[in-house]
């Protein structure tokens, strides 16, 4: 058997021509037992060899063969390099000088270091989820050519690597120890989590103090929808989503889970109530089984909704062939499922109609649906106070492909949270930007009337709009078709244009008004019914009981309640940071602007400082120093053992597919948007070619 021994490196011997040469030997860190170490034997040279390729990809980098020594015809050495290791660049081409021929020359250049400045480069890459070539070619515009970068692709992909798995098996640890430290601050921040019975971490939640002053502000509906593919492990990514006072997405907080099932849902619902003190009046999600036996478990007094999209979507492949053509059909149950202008009992008879005029009696799908109608049919939410804000999760869709733009599915659970934060800190500077215009900006009129002139000073822009419009609807399509006036209330009977007719009752001893189109229970808007009986009772402002929180602008959010300030807390780091050298250094260069004599100044100012920093700056390695790199990175040190181990990797359903799985219907969507092409075997337009054409016979 042959066998191959590990030799320490004071034994090796180095070519004469590097004997005057100051060589500074690296040792990469890694897991002790991938580390080679003096007196190791291998079984084979082929095993050797593999050892050290694994240990040098698992350390950053990639290692090849090189030359051998051999006795008698016995191998008594073996070098292993580094790939990049050899002699300094040659041509791509060099001409063979008898025939002029070419021939490709391997390139061999030896290894450059990843500096500092290209590892902070390289670390805000990777934070605002900057893949390692893109940042690469970045970082080549500002250098100005390949050449003058320092390293290689390679080499920013193979930092990227270190620092991906620099966590090692103590990512879930390092959370669990970050979020103790932020809690420990009293700054509002909670958290709560589970392991296994081999201590791995399952399910994660955690919120923080302006999530939380959110959720008691515009919490009275939350949309909850399961993410996938955001993280290494496949946890499954669950953020609960809200409206806020400009009818923005908004997030009250997060979850991690690894299986979708009854046990997690019932524990991610149970500890958000712990973190937000109470559980919101309207939950809307999709038709997941588990969930919904959680959310009746858990929150028995909230009205669980189900997404309309999600059923909508499916009508077509549930409907009978003939019928799944028919625009009539579709006319008719689009208005009956959609409206929630009706009470329950005329959706009733309305269902009943629609399905024996098209014979779907004996349909299973539609009568499951029916019996499950006031999970999903807005009539039977027209009570249910903001029941407007949700009828579908489309919201959670748009939070969800936000988040994504800022997720990483190869990320570990450090990165993931990390990511989640720039999406929140993100959201909040929008919707600062958004409150800033708010409060300067004015919108036009469209009408005269000074009621609408009042809406404009007190709710945000965009809800204004839509007040506007019912403003303008109550003066352009209503009419007041009967008025009566009783004891104790006066009762007009309003003809909208639009939607029919409507009762407006305005109780006398209150001021109180209410329309049986509950727009204001609804959505916490005045309709243009009500508009039209103001306008009728000279009514020209509108009253403080129908000016609903929610919708108001900053400065009325902001006086009505104490301690609300507008954006998120300051940062927790009172250090320098390497940002903010970064800040400086570009100020400099643009301060010189293209003054040639101060651009040399600064630049003979800045090798000076740096051959001062190299010399004396530091006396840390430049594994430390990498080390340090890092933990800043991630906030904090791995530890020696990990109280608490990552997860497995999930099995769930929306792994491996991208997210949901898409219906029938939903692929036919899908396929209409691409262009077509001529396929040269039917002779057609189509979505397919002769390769898969469908008239194409199949052979037997």
């Amino acid at each position: 058997m042959e066998s191959f021994k590990s030799a320490a490196m004071e034994d090796l011997e180095f070519p004469a021509s590097l004997e005057d040469e100051t060589i500074e030997l690296v040792f990469p860190e890694c897991d002790a037992k991938s580390k080679p170490f003096e007196g190791q034997i291998f079984a084979t040279l082929e095993l050797a060899c593999q050892f050290y390729k694994d240990y040098a990809k698992l350390c950053g980098f990639a290692a090849r063969k090189s030359t051998s020594t051999k006795v008698d015809g016995t191998i008594v050495t073996y070098y292993m390099l580094c790939n990049r290791e050899g002699h300094p660049p040659v041509p791509d081409v060099l001409l063979m000088p008898e025939s002029g021929s070419s021939i490709k020359k391997r390139k061999k250049t030896s290894c450059k270091p990843v500096t500092p400045v290209h590892q902070m480069w390289i670390t805000s890459a990777i934070k605002a989820r900057i893949g390692s070539m893109r940042s690469f070619r970045m970082y080549r515009e500002i250098v100005d050519k390949y050449e003058d970068i320092g390293c290689t692709s390679d080499d920013f992909k193979n930092f990227a690597h270190e620092l991906y798995v620099y966590t090692r098996d103590s990512d879930a640890h390092m959370i669990l120890e970050t979020f103790k430290n932020k809690k420990e601050l009293g700054n509002g921040f909670q958290y709560f989590y589970e392991v296994d019975d081999e201590n791995r971490l399952v399910r994660l939640i955690w919120t923080d103090e302006t999530s939380v002053k959110n959720y008691k502000l515009f919490g009275e509906a939350v949309s909850f929808d399961a993410i996938y593919n955001t993280n290494r492990y496949k946890l499954i990514f669950t953020p609960f989503t809200g409206r806020d006072n400009h009818g923005k997405c908004l997030s009250f907080g997060a979850a991690i889970i690894s299986r979708e099932d009854v046990d997690s849902y019932s524990w991610v619902l149970e500890k958000f109530v712990e973190c937000v003190g109470n559980a919101p009046p309207l939950l809307i999600t999709d038709q997941d089984p588990g969930l919904k036996k959680a959310a009746a478990s858990v929150w028995p007094e909230t009205r669980h909704r189900y997404c309309m999209w999600h059923i909508i979507i499916k009508v077509a492949e549930k409907l009978p062939s003939r019928l799944r053509d028919s625009t009539d059909f579709k006319t008719k149950f689009g208005k009956i499922v959609w409206t929630d202008l009706v009470e329950p009992h005329f959706f009733e008879e309305s269902w009943k109609n629609l399905v024996d005029e098209f014979d779907l009696l004996d349909n299973r799908w539609f009568s499951d649906m029916f019996d499950d109608r006031s999970h999903w049919i807005p009539a039977y939410f027209r009570d249910v106070s903001m029941s407007g804000l949700f009828r579908t999760t489309s919201l959670s869709e748009s939070e969800n492909s936000y988040f994504k733009r800022f997720l990483n599915k190869n990320g570990n659970i450090m990165m993931l949270y990390m990511h989640y934060c720039s999406a929140l800190e993100a959201q909040r500077h929008n919707y600062h930007k958004i409150t800033l215009a708010d409060e300067t900006g004015v919108l036009p009129l469209k009408t005269s009337l000074k009621i609408e002139k009042h809406a404009s000073s007190i709710y945000t822009n965009n809800i204004f709009k839509e007040v506007q419009e019912e403003i303008y609807a109550s003066q352009s399509y209503c009419n007041m078709y009967k008025m009566e006036d009783q004891a104790d209330e006066s009762i007009y009977t309003v003809h909208d244009n639009v939607d029919g007719k409507f009762v407006v009752r305005h109780r006398l001893a209150d001021s109180h008004s209410f329309c049986s189109c509950n727009l204001f229970v609804r959505k916490g808007i005045l309709c243009k019914h009500i508009f039209l009986a103001f306008r009728t009772l000279q009514v020209d402002r509108i009253p403080d009981k129908y000016i609903s929180i929610r919708w108001s602008k900053f400065r009325i959010l902001s006086a009505m309640v104490p301690g609300l300030e507008l954006g998120s807390a300051p940062s927790e780091k009172s250090v320098i940071g390497n940002n903010q050298f970064f800040n400086v250094l570009c100020n400099c260069v643009g301060y010189v602007g293209d003054n040639q004599e101060l651009r040399e100044e600064l630049l003979a100012a800045l090798i000076e400082v740096e051959k001062r920093f190299s010399k004396d700056g530091s006396i840390e390695s430049k594994i430390e120093a990498k080390h340090r790199l890092f933990n800043d990175f991630y906030g904090i040190a791995p530890p020696e053992t990990p109280s608490v181990l990552p997860p497995l990797i999930a099995k769930t359903k929306g792994s491996g597919t991208g997210g949901r799985r898409k219906s029938n219907q939903e692929k036919a969507m899908v396929l209409a948007q691409k262009p077509m092409r001529n396929c040269k075997k039917c002779n057609t337009m189509g979505h397919h070619d002769s390769r898969n054409c469908p008239t194409k016979k199949t052979s037997h």
